[in-house]
This record gives C-alpha cells, structure tokens and sequence, in this order.
C-alpha cells in the first residue's frame, strides 16, 4: 500500500488541473448522451463489447491471427484452444461489466469472482498463498495465508483516503492499481485482472465508455502506459512511487473519450431525424468507387446489420452499385451512371458505320 498510503506527496501541474476540469465538464453531460443514445444503447453495448475484447486480445498478444481475433469478439465461437478459451472468459467478464457497471463493488469477493469466470475451462486462478509465522517466533510453525488479506488492506486503504475527501478519483485509482500490481495477489495473469480491475473503476463513474472502447485507447496508448508503469514501480518499495505519468495517462484517455463522443453526437442527432437508409446511400454516392461494410459501419456505426444489408440490396436492385465477389470480406462498386439501368452501356468493340 505503499502508494495510497502515501497519497500526501501527490502534486497536481496546472496543465492536468486545466485537463481534469475539461473532463468532468464533458462527464456533466453523461445524462444528455443517455438521452440522445438511448434507442441505439443495444447497438452501442454490442459494439463497444466487440472492440474491448479486440483490442484487449491485441494487448495481450495471443498469437491469433487478425480475423481469428474479430471473429472471436464478433461471434459465439467454440474456442479452439486454450489461448480462445481464456479470451472468450475474458469476453464474459467484460459483458458483464459493460452490461452493469454500477454493480461492480470494490471487495475481495469481486476479484475472487472475477478471476474464478477468467479460469472457466482453462487454469485456476485464485489468490496466491503466502507463509505466516503464528507468533512471529523463528522456531514456530508457520500458517499458510492466502493474499486475499493483502487485498482487503488495500481496499482498506482506498476507503480511508476517499473519504477524506482530499484527492481527486482519477488519482485514487492510479495509485489504487499500483498498489495492486505490486501485491502479485494471484497466482496467474495479475495483469489481466489488474486492467479489467481498472475498467471496472472507470466505467462505472465516466460512462463515456458505454459509447467508446476503453481498451482501443488502452491499445494505442499501451506505450506509453509501459512507460507509466515502469516509472511508478521504480520507486515503490522507498515508499513514494511516481504516479503522475499513469494519472495523466487515464485523465488523457478520458479526454479523447469524450472528444470522441461529442464529435459523432452531432452526426448522430441530425442523422436521428433522418432516415438511415437514406443516409447510408448518400454515403455511398459520395464516397469510394469500391467500398465493404466496414466502410459503411465506420461512417454509421449505429446503424443494424439488417439495415446495411436491405440498403445493398436495395441499391443493387435499382443499378446503382454491384457485387465484387462473395462472403464477408467481399466489396461493393458503384456502378457508372452510363452504365446503370435504362442507360446506355458502351462497348469498346462497338463501332458505328
């Protein structure tokens, strides 16, 4: 507990001050996005699930390959192995948490909880044990004691300096989740815990991460938090680890969150009023010659498959665009207004007398 019981020598730059205040004005606008959001909120849960496990299958490096990865995270799959079994428990765990959020409660009995749904068909994970001396004697018997009691005192910790009122949440985690990893409580993948511990903070007081994937930023900032990390740990065991870079790793997370947001709650507002289908073909007719459904789900990422497919279908049948193969990775062209339906096909071997 090295770092939240020393939570006195935190300094806050006027930099991050200025950046914290930018967040949480952006967090008092939680309700609005729940409004604006809420006849989509299914679409916006699977899709942010479907990224989390992507990207947290990335961090991890199983050594699937690409579309194994999206496939994994898209659909219910039979896991082939050991490195799908573990990433599909992981797959439940995050549902879990992203479907409640609020429901998470920091107690020893989450993590023992969560970590029994991470070994589901796979390995055990559990607390590790650690030797106890009954009276402290060198000659006495010594006590197995499982880390579970390392925890509680940090949970402890994390209760006593909140209620003081004194630092701000953001800060609390960071220090919070050093002093988990530094605490190795289980006996495998401290880690894993460690990362689905620290979503479970965050989004259950910023619920930006309803509507964004917490861990596509956790991917792409993922140096940076290495760096964080190792900076953190290199002073730990003097008793002032150096958080700063961690706290400002979350806060600017945070920031890009709610930039991400706020730029496509406009798009969405308007796009509400609207028909979708119409929206989705006036993308295609001012976008790429050759385009996939990827590119349409990135431009309207709320809208249903259904939707997209009836939308093809229907421009297909009015000779507006056509198929180039088949399956899921097939693509779509435009077809030439010269070209299209009623009009006249030129042929190159075509002459006139």
């Amino acid at each position: 507990m090295k770092a939240l019981s020393n939570m006195s020598r935190l300094l806050v730059s006027t930099e991050t001050l200025l950046l914290l205040l930018k967040v949480y004005e952006a967090k008092g606008k939680s309700f609005y996005y729940d409004e604006l959001f809420e006849r989509d909120s299914d679409v916006f849960l699977r899709k942010t699930i479907e990224k989390n496990i992507y990207f947290f299958g990335k961090i991890l490096d199983l050594g699937l390959t690409d579309a194994r990865l999206k496939l994994l995270s898209k659909k219910k799959l039979v896991a082939k192995n050991k490195k799908e079994t573990f990433l599909l428990n992981i797959k439940g765990a995050l549902t879990a948490i992203q479907k409640n959020p609020q429901d998470f409660e920091l107690l020893p009995n989450e993590f023992d909880n969560l970590a029994k749904a991470l070994s589901k068909n796979y390995e055990p994970i559990k607390f590790e044990s650690k030797e106890k001396k009954t009276d402290g004697t060198l000659f006495t018997s010594t006590k197995a004691q499982g880390k579970k009691e390392d925890l509680e005192a940090i949970i402890s910790e994390y209760n006593k300096q909140n209620k003081t009122k004194l630092y701000e949440l953001t800060q609390l985690i960071s220090n919070f989740y050093i002093d988990f990893v530094n605490a190795n409580l289980f006996t495998m993948h401290n880690d894993v815990v460690a990362y689905m511990g620290l979503y479970a903070f965050l989004i259950r007081d910023f619920s930006v991460f309803k509507y964004v994937s917490f861990f596509e930023y956790f991917y792409k900032n993922f140096g940076q938090y290495q760096m964080a990390l190792a900076q953190a740990n290199y002073a730990y065991q003097s008793g002032f680890p150096n958080t700063d870079l961690l706290n400002r790793l979350i806060i600017d997370i945070l920031d890009q969150a709610y930039e991400e947001v706020n730029d496509f709650s406009r798009e969405y507002s308007f796009e509400k009023k609207l028909n979708k289908s119409d929206n989705i073909e006036a993308t295609i007719r001012n976008g790429k010659e050759i385009f996939s459904k990827e590119d349409i789900r990135a431009v309207h990422p709320t809208v249903s498959e259904i939707t997209i497919d009836r939308t093809l279908k229907r421009l297909k049948d009015e000779g507006l665009i056509q198929p180039l193969g088949k399956g899921r990775t097939s693509k779509w062209q435009k077809i030439p207004e010269d070209r299209r339906k009623g009009g006249r096909q030129l042929d190159i071997f075509q002459f006139t007398d």
